[in-house]
């Protein structure tokens, strides 16, 4: 019986031993799949960071983009000649949408721009054809956003235009303005 008490103890200390040898292995595996994890969660981390940092670049340099787009000076200064176009469309479309009125008789107040003469007191009498003060305001306005349009477009040629060209361009610049003036 000794012998066999003797052999079961043997056994249990292989066993033991054998057991203690098992869990100092899955320790180490353990340990090493936990220093693996953290290395992977600190990769993802760092990935994480430079994706948030370059996406913040971008949306800064689209945001200055887009403010540099929209910057009307710096346009005009880069495309002075597509900015005297749209100046001239838009003072055109205007003066088209506020449609024909009634001729002009020649005076000799006609040789004065319309933005010398806007500031007169002078109004029509009740009961007469001539268009009420509204109509008479709003016309001059109109004189004077058409002769600082065109005072633009001639500040334009003087700038960027060729030396050639300007007397011509400022005389088709004069020719517009007229037409646009004697329309109201």
């Amino acid at each position: 019986m000794d012998s066999e008490l003797e052999v079961i103890r043997t056994e249990m200390e292989a066993t033991r031993g054998s057991l203690a040898e098992k869990i100092g292995v899955l320790e180490s595996q353990v340990r090493d799949t936990v220093a693996v994890a953290g290395e992977a969660v600190s990769a993802t981390k760092e990935g994480v960071m430079d994706v948030v940092s370059s996406v913040t670049d971008t949306v800064t340099s689209v945001k200055e983009s887009i403010q540099e787009t929209f910057d009307i000076g710096k346009q005009v200064e880069c495309h002075p000649w597509a900015a005297f176009g749209v100046a001239v469309a838009i003072g055109a479309a205007g003066a088209i949408a506020m449609g024909p009125t009634k001729p002009k008789s020649p005076s000799a107040s006609d040789q004065a721009p319309p933005a010398a003469s806007w500031y007169s007191s002078s109004s029509a009498p009740a009961g007469s054809s001539e268009p009420g003060l509204f109509n008479q305001v709003f016309s001059r306005l109109q004189g004077l956003a058409v002769n600082s349009l065109m005072d633009f477009a001639k500040e334009m040629v003087d700038r960027s235009a060729p030396e050639s060209w300007r007397n011509d361009l400022k005389g088709a610049i004069n020719d517009v303005a007229s037409q646009l003036t004697n329309r109201h």
